[in-house]
């Protein structure tokens, strides 16, 4: 019957993308270690991620693996109630890794979130840093352009 290797392809097909999801969350931690111009609260931020991210990649296979039994299991076949249960329990599991993934991805949003609150922050201290250099050395504001243009223009006789 072409329904009989079901269960073990999808099981396979969980399995092996969770285990991909395991070597691209490796690569990313080793590049994020290595990164010597992380802070402390990012590299904080990314190891926690890493730690959310690989339970999640563990749950996937396990999953998969769980997945893959169903049609080996003799009792799978021979009782409707352990059938139901174990289904129930992939049910479970699935729901589990979904709801990890989301926090996962609330986490990631209020990190960015506060990042982009930092960056603001700094540079609005920049732009007043600046500001008051060029009240204090009485520079002009205006772009040179614009400066340039207004010389040329009075030089040939008007007013600006």
């Amino acid at each position: 019957m072409a329904t009989d290797n079901v269960f073990l392809s999808v099981g396979v097909v969980v399995a092996l993308f969770g285990m991909a999801m395991i070597g691209w969350h490796v690569a990313q931690h080793r590049r994020h270690q290595e990164d010597l111009d992380l802070g402390s609260n990012d590299q904080k931020f990314f190891d926690n991620q890493y730690r959310r991210r690989m339970q999640t990649s563990a749950l996937t296979v396990t999953l998969g693996a769980l997945i893959s039994l169903c049609e080996n299991l003799p009792a799978f076949k021979q009782s409707p109630a352990f059938a139901t249960f174990y289904v129930m329990g992939l049910l479970l599991l699935a729901f589990w890794l979904i709801l990890l993934a989301f926090s996962d991805a609330v986490a990631s949003r209020v990190h960015v979130s506060q990042s982009l609150r930092r960056n603001r922050r700094a540079r609005q201290a920049l732009h007043e840093a600046v500001e008051e250099l060029r009240r204090s050395q009485q520079i002009d504001p205006r772009p040179a352009s614009e400066m340039l243009l207004t010389e040329q223009f009075r030089k040939q006789g008007g007013n600006r």
